[in-house]
């Protein structure tokens, strides 16, 4: 599969914009912020332009931790918190896009004084992690009407967070108008694109499926009720992917599907999803946003046509009622079916804060209403019934 890799790591950040989303009530652009300052800082290190790519990729996902922090009160706790290090190194080093590399999102948070999370010597912390944390600073401070209070934070930090020349490099670049454009909310999008350090690779599916494999990992953490949600939902896809014989490739795409389908979920508070009363309507309509949402970030992605059809039709109903496009049966292919239903009934075999799980008797006497009302197919719902009988 040929993959755009900056379109693929862009999704990323878009992803944690929902995760800032939730904690900051905005969509800040913080990863692609740090990640175009962190490049901008690095051309006066005469970095090569693999590692400057490289350094883009640790910048952009350098918070990707933070899902695990999602009750921390501000992004300002968030980033006085060593968890979202620790588990941000975890889930990077699952990456297939770099190797040689250890400890840059671990150490982003150390200082040059020696004093951090974990008090490592500077000549000891990956230059990587140095850029990345000035980056950090400087877009946590980051306000376009007040640059000399910048000025003034970052020198007087000289010493201790930072050494005298990483700052005098960003400040060299705070001079010129143009870098306060390129980091605007209107332009930080092409500015990052602008950079040009696209790198194409031929992954093979199975190579993807480890990459979203680990964002539904970070999917389900968001909530505690969905803790094995798009696992369980995965597991049953295989298994019925099998039942119809579905060759290798098919099935690949099926899973990386699965993996995804509820991406968008990232950008629903967890005040709404973890609500144990009735929603209402305003907040039921932020929910079905979400299919939307997993359509949007999934879009950009060359190959990725069919998975992002079945990832985000997993609200869709075969008469029209489902959500967010109302695609009726005749839009809506098998794999699309399949993925809804099993979707529905993953969710109903498990806790909600509303409701316990239920059996698959339980279960399979909502499905096949909803087959009578010509929501689903009545084909899956049987196989359903026939393959997690015992479950």
């Amino acid at each position: 599969m040929q993959v755009d890799l900056n379109r693929l790591l862009l999704s990323a950040s878009f992803i944690l914009d929902f995760i800032e989303m939730d904690i900051l009530n905005d969509i800040t652009n913080h990863g692609k912020r740090v990640a175009y300052i962190a490049v901008k800082i690095g051309e006066n290190y005469c970095l090569t332009s693999k590692e400057k790519y490289d350094l883009m990729v640790f910048a952009l996902l350098h918070d990707i931790g933070a899902v695990e922090n999602l009750e921390s009160l501000s992004k300002r706790e968030l980033e006085k918190s060593i968890g979202h290090c620790i588990i941000g190194e975890e889930i990077v080093q699952q990456f297939p896009f770099h190797k040689g590399y250890e400890n840059i999102i671990l150490y982003h948070h150390e200082n040059y004084n020696g004093q951090g999370f974990f008090d490592i010597p500077n000549d000891k912390i990956p230059l990587f992690s140095k850029i990345i944390s000035i980056a950090d600073y400087f877009e946590l401070n980051y306000e376009p009407s007040n640059k000399q209070s910048l000025v003034e934070s970052l020198m007087s930090e000289v010493g201790t967070k930072f050494s005298q020349d990483i700052v005098d490099t960003l400040l060299l670049l705070m001079k010129t108008e143009g870098f306060w454009y390129d980091i605007s909310n209107q332009f930080i999008l092409s500015s990052l694109q602008n950079l040009k350090l696209a790198k194409y690779k031929k992954y093979t599916l199975q190579e993807v499926k480890r990459v979203t494999g680990m964002f539904s990992k970070i999917i389900d953490s968001k909530s505690k009720f969905t803790r094995f949600h798009t696992t369980g939902l995965t597991i049953r896809v295989e298994k019925m992917c099998n039942h119809y014989d579905f060759e290798e490739t098919h099935l690949a795409k099926m899973l990386i599907a699965s993996d995804l389908h509820d991406i968008g979920k990232l950008a629903i508070s967890n005040k709404i999803l973890d609500k144990k009363g009735k929603l209402t309507k305003d907040e039921f309509s932020q929910i079905k946003a979400h299919a939307y949402y997993t359509r949007k970030v999934l879009e950009p992605l060359n190959g990725f046509e069919e998975i992002t059809e079945w990832a985000s039709n997993h609200h869709e109903r075969n008469d029209g009622s489902g959500y967010p496009f109302g695609l009726s049966k005749n839009e809506l292919d098998f794999e699309s079916q399949l993925i809804a239903t099993l979707d529905i009934y993953q969710a109903l075999r498990e806790d909600r804060p509303y409701r316990s799980k239920m059996t698959h008797t339980e279960a399979m006497y909502l499905l096949k209403q909803m087959v009578c009302d010509n929501k689903l197919n009545s084909k899956i719902v049987n196989d359903i019934d026939l393959l997690f009988e015992n479950d």
